[in-house]
C-alpha cells in the first residue's frame, strides 16, 4: 500500500459494514497522520505493526462495537495527541502501554463504562481532556491527583425526539 500511497496521510472509513480486520500493509503507511475507523461494528482487532505509524496525530475507533482491545504496541505511537475509543463496547483492559502515549492531550471514552484502566495513565502527564461516561469518571478519581492539568468532562446524553417535526 505505501508504495501506491506513499504520501497518503489521512484515512477515513466510516460504517463498512463487512470489515472485520485491517491488513498489516496499513501499517507501512509511515506518512499517515489520521487513522479514523467509525462505525465499523464488525472490526474485531487492529493490527499488530499499528505502533509503526509514528506520525500518526489521531486514532478515531468510535463505535467499532466488536473491537475487542488495542494492541499492545499503541504505545510506539509517540506523536498521538488524540485517541477516541467512544462506544467501543467490547473493550474490556485497555493495555498498560498507553501510559507510553506521552503526547496524548485528549482521550474520548464515551460508553466505555465496561473498559479497565491500567495503573499507567498516570504517566500521561499532558493528558488535558478525558471525556467520558459516569461509570468511567469514576475510574479516573483516583489518577486526577497526579495528572494535574487533567479535566474529565462527563457527557450526558441527550435523548429528544425534536427531529421528528421534520418528517410530518
Amino acid at each position: 500500500m505505501s508504495d501506491v500511497f506513499p504520501n497518503l496521510s489521512e484515512i477515513d472509513i466510516d460504517y463498512c459494514d463487512d470489515l472485520v480486520e485491517l491488513g498489516e500493509g496499513l501499517c507501512d503507511l509511515v506518512q499517515l497522520v489520521k487513522l479514523s475507523i467509525t462505525n465499523c461494528h464488525k472490526l474485531v482487532t487492529l493490527p499488530e505493526g499499528i505502533g509503526k505509524l509514528e506520525n500518526l496525530d489521531v486514532l478515531r475507533l468510535t463505535s467499532c462495537t466488536e473491537l475487542k482491545t488495542l494492541p499492545e504496541n499503541i504505545g510506539s505511537l509517540s506523536k498521538l495527541t488524540i485517541l477516541d475509543i467512544s462506544e467501543c463496547l467490547s473493550i474490556v483492559d485497555i493495555p498498560a502501554q498507553i501510559g507510553e502515549l506521552h503526547s496524548l492531550k485528549k482521550l474520548y471514552m464515551r460508553g466505555c463504562s465496561g473498559c479497565n484502566l491500567p495503573a499507567t495513565i498516570t504517566k500521561l502527564l499532558r493528558l488535558e481532556y478525558v471525556i467520558c461516561d459516569e461509570e468511567t469518571a469514576y475510574q479516573w478519581e483516583s489518577s486526577e491527583s497526579s495528572l494535574t492539568n487533567l479535566r474529565v468532562r462527563v457527557d450526558k446524553e441527550d435523548i429528544n425526539l425534536k427531529w421528528l417535526h421534520t418528517f410530518s
